[in-house]
């Protein structure tokens, strides 16, 4: 008999492919189901913001997205021939170490990315089951029994849990009668991926502001070819009529007339949109769980939902895969409880960004253009307004799972709930070079720790667990046992703040959970309890009264 099923996931788009992709690198089984026949072949969302870039490169695939993605570091802002404002891309500072991974913006079309991972899942032996359509499911203190269309036959499935990743009409979101409020704002756009010609720099994005509506080019990856926006919004008869090419060269000629980019043959696609800003009061009911859009929609601005989509699967995976080994059902709260306020201040965000942006009536243009647009030339509030997008600074210090025993005077620069920066360590036993997230490629939590008094038994109590530990030392002289890290370049001391007496455990999503200084065993214990099976623990740290006592305060006694 085949094992019971762990997971279902249904709608295999990059959320549901990156949750499907953590989901079976943490040995869970997944099933993978999608109503569409293929995958798409269509660019839809096009940008991946520096957050993004992290979680991919913690799976192990950001080489593969880089190849072949392109990364635009300037926006122009036009009206007519004058361009108003350059907006640089001015990454944050300080946000990785030296030979350590530095997080970036991608712009890959949305079929690319979902090709990437779709050949992911495949080498981690997981398949996509094309043309299956969720219908329904019931749910009980055990299982979820789900109803999927098949063609022209109906099949069940069994699971111990359900994440909805379907979009934005979410069939398991409606079932469960979890609320989708927002709105619908009154713009409408054209959408063309086209081929230009002309001096137009393909390193760079472009938009143009007129009465009539805005226009914007952003380059896509393969030479020549744009991704074209044509607002619209005052046009009713053209959406009603329908998009053809022809319409589209015409409001380029009237609103950017002074370029001579031009469309060359026929678009490679061609759609309509409007833009809605909606999310969920909760994210899950029972077992069934939502992430991406079907919990929350947000303007393009920004890339904002794919990146906000991408971490609510990084975040559930690792829980999930918790829970399914023992760990306190409680845990899985903590989705809620930690990615609900992040989606709200996305939200919260786009829609500011949207409003004074596109500017629907005479009043906010006037702020826009006299009062927005002028600031906008600032370096620091570019250098902020990007950090924002970049979504680098979101973090979880209010969470229940964010545990910092320090004085605040004490917290210098890292505190637990924070993203976890990418720092290099040399391993001292083999020589060799080795990175926080090549350390956290098992997708494990990870504890690093100085000052205790039998580490050697602490990273076997924490092996047990399946949690991985190093000694963390800021001398490359000093440590005794295998699992040893010289902080080579001190990043870790100057980025963390933590140079010696501390224990810090970071989570697989990359956010540090627990910062002790000093170490404190009871305490750690008592964290532990809330992401492992508690017997488990118990076991694992359970000694002799012959044997040291582990974790101590290295001045106790």
């Amino acid at each position: 008999m085949n094992p019971p099923l762990q997971v279902l996931v249904a709608g295999a788009g990059p959320i549901g492919l990156t949750l499907a992709c953590h989901l079976q690198r943490l040995g869970l089984s997944v099933r993978l189901i999608e109503k569409r026949s293929e995958p798409s072949i269509h660019s839809k969302a096009i940008g991946l913001q520096y957050r993004v870039s992290e979680v991919l490169a913690r799976l192990g695939v950001i080489d593969r997205f880089v190849a072949q993605g392109g990364s635009p570091t300037t926006v122009n802002i036009y009206a007519g021939e004058e361009r108003l404002v350059r907006l640089r891309f001015l990454a944050p500072v300080g946000i990785s170490g030296r030979d350590a991974f530095r997080p970036r913006a991608i712009l890959i079309p949305q079929s690319a990315t979902e090709a990437i991972l779709i050949e992911y899942y495949r080498e981690l032996g997981g398949t996509v089951e094309w043309h299956k359509e969720l219908l329904g499911y019931s749910q009980d203190s055990e299982k979820v029994v789900v109803r999927v269309r098949n063609g022209d036959a109906i099949e069940t499935i069994e699971a111990e849990w359900l994440v909805s990743c379907e979009g934005a009409h979410s069939v398991a979101r409606k079932q469960a009668d979890i609320p989708f409020r927002g709105k619908t704002y009154e713009l409408a756009f054209f959408m063309a991926d086209v081929h230009l010609e002309g001096t137009l720099s393909h390193d760079e994005n472009h938009v143009w502001l007129h009465k009539d509506g805005s226009l914007a080019a952003l380059p896509l990856p393969a030479p020549s070819t744009w991704r074209l926006f044509v607002e619209v919004t005052g046009q009713a008869d053209r959406l009603q009529h329908g998009i053809t090419v022809d319409q589209i060269r015409q409001l380029m000629s009237i609103r950017a007339p002074h370029t001579d980019a031009r469309i060359i043959g026929e678009p490679l696609w061609l759609s309509e949109f409007r833009i809605n800003c909606r999310m969920v009061d909760r994210l899950h009911e029972g077992r069934v769980f939502l992430a991406g859009d079907a919990a929350h929609i947000h303007s393009p601005t920004g890339g904002q939902g794919i990146t906000t989509g991408m971490q609510d699967a990084a975040n559930l995976a690792w829980k999930l895969a918790r829970v399914c080994d023992g760990a306190p059902r409680a845990l899985l709260d903590t989705y809620d409880e930690e990615r609900l306020p992040h989606a709200e201040e996305v939200l919260r965000e786009t829609d500011r960004t949207t409003t004074i942006l596109f500017a629907p009536n005479r009043g906010l243009r006037l702020v826009r253009d006299v009062v927005v647009l002028p600031i906008l030339r600032n370096e620091w509030v570019q250098r902020r307004m990007f950090g924002r997008f970049s979504q680098l600074h979101v973090h979880y210090r209010h969470s229940s799972l964010s545990q910092d025993d320090r004085s605040w005077w004490r917290r210098r620069r890292i505190n637990a709930g924070d993203r976890a920066p990418d720092v290099a360590f040399i391993h001292r036993p083999s020589g060799s070079l080795k990175t926080l997230f090549g350390l956290m490629a098992s997708l494990r939590p990870l504890v690093l720790f100085n000052s205790v008094s039998n580490p050697s038994r602490l990273c076997t109590c924490l092996r047990l667990l399946d949690i991985d530990a190093y000694d963390v030392q800021p001398d490359p002289t000093v440590g005794a046992i295998p699992q040893t890290l010289w902080d080579v370049y001190g990043d870790f001391d100057a980025l963390y703040g933590l140079r010696r007496d501390f224990l810090c455990l970071i989570r697989p999503d990359g956010h540090v959970g627990v910062i002790q200084s000093p170490p404190d065993q009871e305490g750690l214990i008592d964290y532990l309890v809330l992401i492992c099976a508690p017997s488990q623990v118990e076991r694992a740290f359970q000694v002799s009264e012959s044997q040291p006592e582990g974790v101590q305060r290295e001045h106790e006694g």
